[in-house]
């Protein structure tokens, strides 16, 4: 990693700290919510099924939905970043940066990785917990779970690059949760023709890794090639719609 890269990432670092001490009622309330929704669904889960947490019926439901909650947050790096510029009206100044509009916002999304990482491991453990150590947090399932992470990061630019066009697309983040949900909760595993659509394969081998089970190395191809091509294709999309935005002039609207 050279020193520019570096440096870019210690100041996005800090920016990042720096809003969430500032709005730091709002970051509280956000974890707040999360573990809520995360006791909320078992209680759920357990009383319209009859069984309870040590039967191990619901152990797959609750590791989807600690997946669930990574795949929203790297869905939601990118595009909700162009939102919020959008909403706040810098991003036509953040385009004229010396790094791309692009390179800045995969920086942006790494960092977001991150934090949604240590979600991932908070959740996870508490489904271990909660299920007696059936759940395994594992190697396997964090390494699976972050390989196909880049293919939602390739769904999210170019739902970014929409709206730069769209502006006020809002409405179009929230409609896609449901569809990260049915991503997640897609039977890709073994890979299957399911397995084709972004980051369902990825998911269900996190499930398949978190109950014991060994996973293949064709299974590891697979996630890495799917989300090698989204991403790739995201990117693309991202940058003649980004270009289409330059041209009409307006980037900097809302």
């Amino acid at each position: 990693m050279n020193g520019r890269l570096r440096h870019h990432l210690a100041n996005e670092l800090r920016r990042s700290l720096y809003l969430a001490r500032r709005y730091w009622v709002e970051s509280l309330l956000g974890a707040g919510f999360v573990l809520s929704l995360f006791g909320g669904l078992l209680v759920a889960v357990v009383q319209v099924s009859g069984k309870g947490l040590d039967s191990g019926e619901v152990d797959g439901l609750i590791v989807g939905f600690a997946v669930w909650l990574f795949a929203q947050s790297a869905f939601g790096s990118i595009s909700g970043e162009i939102t919020s510029e959008t909403e706040q009206r810098t991003l036509e100044q953040i385009s004229l940066a010396p790094r791309s509009l692009g390179g800045l916002l995969s920086v942006r999304a790494l960092l977001g990785l991150s934090g949604s990482l240590l979600m991932l491991l908070l959740t996870l453990g508490l489904a271990h917990a909660l299920t007696d150590g059936r759940v395994q947090v594992n190697a396997a399932v964090l390494a699976v779970t972050l390989l196909g992470a880049p293919s939602l990061l390739g769904v999210s630019y170019a739902m970014a690059g929409l709206m730069l066009l769209v502006k006020r697309g809002e409405l179009l983040l929230v409609a896609a949760f449901p569809v990260l949900i049915g991503l997640v909760a897609l039977p890709a595993y073994p890979p299957d023709a399911l397995s084709l659509l972004p980051y369902a394969l990825s998911a269900a081998a996190a499930r398949a890794a978190a109950a014991g089970e060994l996973l293949a190395w064709s299974t590891w191809g697979a996630v890495a090639l799917n989300a090698g091509l989204y991403l790739l294709a995201g990117r693309l999309v991202f940058q003649a719609l980004l270009r289409r935005a330059r041209r009409l002039g307006v980037l900097g609207h809302f």
